[in-house]
């Protein structure tokens, strides 16, 4: 299609992106510690390929699998980044942590949803209620949502504590 022919305000529909086009992972999404950030990239990564699948008309039951194994890998990091906040006693990890367990009961009743489904059904779809829609909303929450807003907030209080660990050690 060309320009001049193109209605001004033509739409591709979002189901024909992928989350990719939408949010590219990079460092400004780094809270500047190796291991949290290794686990949200891997976090992304995997959402960002249950969608995927989801675009091509993966079976449920794939899905289903993804979603399982991304609920256990959220959790695992969560456990993970409230320990190291706790060790660093970052005064906000009270509502960080409750916005955690909002994020996991999202993602519960979203596996909840994968679950229903019958598993050999194709996932494809344009509605709004199917799942792929739901898991790239949870994908897109998680990393400008969460990621970009609340995690940035333990990201100086991190670098402080960790430089104050370096300067005792050097002073040694």
């Amino acid at each position: 299609m060309s320009i001049a022919n193109a209605a001004p305000f033509d739409r591709v529909q979002l189901r024909h992106l992928a989350i990719n086009n939408l949010v590219q992972w990079g460092d400004h999404l780094s809270v500047n510690h190796s291991g949290i950030d290794a686990q949200h990239k891997a976090i992304f990564e995997l959402g960002t390929k249950i969608h995927e699948n989801w675009r091509v008309g993966a079976k449920v039951n794939v899905l289903r699998s993804a979603i399982d194994k991304l609920a256990i890998l959220l959790e695992a990091h969560f456990s993970y980044e409230e320990k190291l906040l706790a060790e660093i006693d970052y005064k906000e990890l009270v509502p960080h942590a409750a916005e955690h367990r909002s994020m996991l009961k999202d993602l519960k009743a979203l596996q909840d949803h994968f679950h229903a489904l019958d598993g050999e059904t194709d996932s494809s779809g344009g509605s709004i209620l199917a799942p792929g829609w739901s898991a790239m909303l949870f994908v897109l929450g998680f990393a400008i949502g969460h990621v970009s807003t609340s995690d940035m907030n333990y990201f100086q209080p991190l670098q402080a504590s960790r430089n104050s660990e370096q300067g005792t050690v050097g002073s040694a």
